[in-house]
């Protein structure tokens, strides 16, 4: 098959997983090409060299973020997309940045440490009788769903409300209707609403409080600006995370000898996470637009067209890393791409999404006697998505969970 043939844009090309081969290709053949959009009449532009990546993402003069920087359009103009942080350009964005950053500072994430373990310690003691969990709604669902709504200030019992309301706002589900998802987005403003209103008059300490107290240019931030911030932390906090669990644990059981490096060894799962997100890449790509006329690997960029980085390509780039398509969990340096390549729009919640995979694999590994997925993993459904990759169920079974006896707040 012609590499230029391939749909990047269909969420069925990633449905059995990302097309490494046809990357591969393309990197050789046609780094930079012009990729065809049912909305748009001029396509895309498609990057898929890691130096290119790198590039477009770290010169945020030539390549803006605004309208928004997905591969879909709106279903109308109610969404609020071009106020997410990931949508705005400076100043705004580094002022909201900045603000935003209040509530993921190092002694911030740094206190979270001991509730993350909190966290992983019961969600494994509650499967562990069991003999086999669903990985994905079970562990890492549930994992990045209770530290952000401690962080946001959301209540034990509204949590998985919220996590429903979150799973069709954001689409991974093709049965999911432009109607529902319109309406899941209001209850979350909604909610955002009531949490505020709350605040007025009783004092929280967590991220809501702090949008609610911030001032941008003398002014408080709208009660919209707010709604969305809410939204998006809802999903941004929780994506890579749960799908580098799964589709980490995935690759690590394949491949038994990287796993035997691990479990003789815990203190090389930090090295081991970074590797693991070059190999699996939750997040495929994000969109730019050209403010002004440049050029992409000798390719003529105009201003207006619209450049696409797919991060899943640029970590399998042979210019970048010895035997890419090799998992190494010792490999270092590692210069992967998978929380952005760099520049003012770098994954904010990277440091707590290493904490909360750190601790999570740390366990599965110490804890859990022979771990095996049930069935063919190339067999299992995935998200329907072209903007995250990763399972929509992953069965997992095993046949002893040990006792807890390794603790990593002691490192």
């Amino acid at each position: 098959m012609d590499p230029l043939e391939l749909d990047l844009y269909d969420p069925a090309t990633y449905a059995q997983g990302a097309p490494h081969d046809h990357f591969a290709a393309l990197r050789d053949e046609h780094p930079v090409f012009r990729h065809p959009h049912p909305q748009w009449s001029d396509g895309f532009w498609a990057i898929t060299r890691h130096d290119d990546v790198q590039r477009v993402s770290r010169d945020s003069a030539t390549f803006r973020n605004a309208p928004n920087p997905f591969l879909e359009e709106a279903d109308d103009d109610t969404s609020g997309s071009e106020l997410l942080l990931i949508s705005l350009d400076s100043p705004d964005h580094t002022k909201m940045r900045k603000l935003i950053n209040r509530g993921f500072t190092p002694r911030r994430v740094a206190d979270l440490t001991d509730k993350i373990q909190a966290t992983v310690d019961r969600l494994i003691d509650e499967v562990a009788d069991r003999g086999e969990c669903d990985l994905v709604k079970d562990l890492a669902v549930e994992l990045p769903l209770q530290v952000i709504a401690d962080l946001v200030g959301v209540p034990e019992e509204d949590r998985h409300q919220i996590f429903e309301w979150t799973e069709v706002t954001f689409g991974f589900d093709q049965n999911v209707t432009a109607e529902e998802r319109q309406a899941a987005t209001m209850s979350m403003y909604a909610y955002a609403d009531q949490m505020c209103e709350i605040r007025k008059t009783e004092q929280h300490d967590d991220l809501i409080s702090v949008l609610m107290d911030a001032e941008v240019d003398g002014e408080q931030l709208t009660q919209l600006q707010i709604d969305i911030f809410f939204l998006l932390l809802q999903n941004a906090g929780s994506e890579t995370t749960r799908n580098l669990i799964t589709s980490g644990t995935v690759a690590l059981l394949e491949r038994p000898d990287q796993l035997q490096l691990l479990q003789d060894d815990l203190s090389r799962v930090p090295t081991a996470i970074e590797e693991l997100l070059r190999f699996v890449t939750p997040v495929v790509l994000f969109k730019r637009t050209a403010a002004r006329d440049t050029e992409i690997a000798g390719q003529p960029i105009a201003a207006g067209d619209r450049v696409v980085m797919f991060y899943t390509s640029a970590n399998r780039d042979e210019r970048a890393f010895d035997a890419p398509h090799e998992l190494d969990v010792t490999r270092s340096p590692n210069d992967h791409v998978a929380f952005g390549a760099g520049g003012p729009h770098f994954c904010l919640g990277a440091s707590l999404a290493r904490l909360e995979a750190r601790i999570m694999f740390e366990q599965l590994l110490s804890r859990f006697e022979g771990l095996e997925v049930v069935g063919d993993p190339a067999a299992l459904p995935r998200v329907w998505s072209n903007l995250i990759d990763g399972y929509a169920s992953l069965p997992v079974r095993w046949q002893n969970v040990r006792e807890k006896t390794f603790s990593p707040t002691t490192r």
